[in-house]
């Protein structure tokens, strides 16, 4: 499956991707763990979000690498969170109960070259209140509104 054809649900499908980059995500207010958001890329091109809860965080992280290419087996599609949106994607891969994330060693599979543009706070700042996404492209390569 690739991740163009991702929809909302439940997926006994395999992907394969390479990690762009993970983070984890933090309720600001709560002081609590949202989850552990992942930014993936396939080899057509195509960038989604991808996110693990809070309790299956310890069981993939371990094996989890930017750049590393992986397969995934059974996830779920959820819907993209608009206020952590950072891919045109309306499907976020989520990671269930009974995901498998496994390493592709010595893939052969070609994933295109991620690009990241690092905006001031300021340029952030200006943009937050268009109502607008915080991503975009460059030189036709998506890339995630970073801010430094």
């Amino acid at each position: 499956m690739f991740l163009k054809d991702v929809s909302l649900g439940h997926h006994e499908s395999q992907l394969q991707f390479r990690l762009i980059h993970f983070w984890e995500a933090w309720n600001p207010v709560k002081k609590t763990l949202i989850g552990l958001e992942m930014l993936i890329i396939d080899e057509q091109g195509t960038v989604i979000q991808g996110f693990i809860s809070p309790g299956r965080i310890e069981k993939y992280l371990p094996d989890m690498k930017r750049g590393s290419v992986y397969k995934l087996n059974n996830f779920y599609g959820s819907r993209n969170k608009s206020v952590f949106r950072v891919s045109d994607h309306t499907a976020t891969v989520s990671f269930s109960w009974n995901s498998e994330l496994s390493v592709l060693q010595g893939s052969h599979i070609h994933f295109d070259e991620d690009s990241f543009r690092f905006h001031s706070y300021e340029e952030f700042q200006a943009k937050c209140d268009l109502k607008g996404d915080l991503y975009g492209n460059l030189c036709n390569s998506p890339h995630v509104f970073l801010v430094i």
